[in-house]
């Protein structure tokens, strides 16, 4: 058993009261709605975002300390971080999130509440119980489209994003019936994330019931190598739809 699930009823799920600060990035809002970090979301050190993401999603500690300093150093203030000011628009968040609209011309914070159309269109992307790496793939171009285009940071950025969700909450194609349900043979050696579970991280910010945490650490190079593996996916799938 996991560290995340024997200490999950240490830190039950609490919505955020009013007051509370909460971003665009629904991994550290599910961290302050459990009480890994301080539930108000404010006045956060890096410190405190390196060891509750190393704790809970097994990030490595080179790359935990990457994204924990430069949250705090691109939108904090004085070393310390309020959760809500990583939402100053195109400076870490950007346009073209798969469960946040876009900022609206000339708005200094983007939107922070999750856009429950767009969060169906991510799950509708597959009629399976799961996504693979092509559906979130399929996913990123389909909002994308719809979007402003993303600046090369900001392209990078989003593989990120995507692939931490897919390194933290993926199980093994094999492993579905362990975890109720069904895939299909030829997913059964791919990394696969139900969408009850994407249903519970992305459209209510907790850790889903049932996931017993990540089954290993996403490092740097892994980070980098998947992000490759999904821009190439993304890439083939404009080029197959101009052809």
């Amino acid at each position: 058993m996991s560290p995340v699930s024997q200490t999950r009823s240490d830190h039950p799920y609490r919505p955020p009261t009013p007051g509370d600060s909460r971003s665009p990035c629904p991994g550290l809002n599910a961290l302050a709605n459990h009480g890994y970090l301080p539930r108000n979301g404010r006045d956060l050190t890096a410190a405190q975002l390196r060891h509750a993401i190393q704790e809970v999603y097994k990030i490595s500690p080179a790359l935990a300390y990457i994204l924990a300093r430069g949250g705090v150093r691109r939108c904090g203030i004085d070393g310390k971080l309020d959760l809500h000011n990583l939402a100053l628009h195109n400076v870490l968040e950007h346009d073209g999130s798969l469960v946040h609209d876009n900022a609206l011309k000339g708005q200094e914070f983007a939107p922070i509440e999750v856009d429950r159309a767009l969060l169906q269109q991510l799950l509708d992307t597959s009629p399976k119980d799961y996504l693979t790496i092509h559906d979130f793939a399929q996913a990123q171009v389909t909002r994308q489209a719809s979007s402003p285009p993303l600046k090369t940071l900001f392209e990078v950025t989003s593989l990120g994003e995507v692939n931490l969700i897919l390194q933290v909450f993926g199980v093994r194609g094999s492993e579905g019936a362990s975890h109720h349900f069904a895939v299909d043979e030829k997913h059964r050696n791919e990394r696969v994330v139900p969408k009850r579970w994407l249903a519970s991280f992305l459209g209510e910010e907790r850790l889903p019931e049932g996931w017993p945490g990540p089954s290993k650490e996403t490092g740097l190079l892994e980070q980098i190598g998947e992000m490759y593996a999904i821009s190439n996916a993304k890439s083939k799938l404009v080029h197959d739809k101009r052809s």
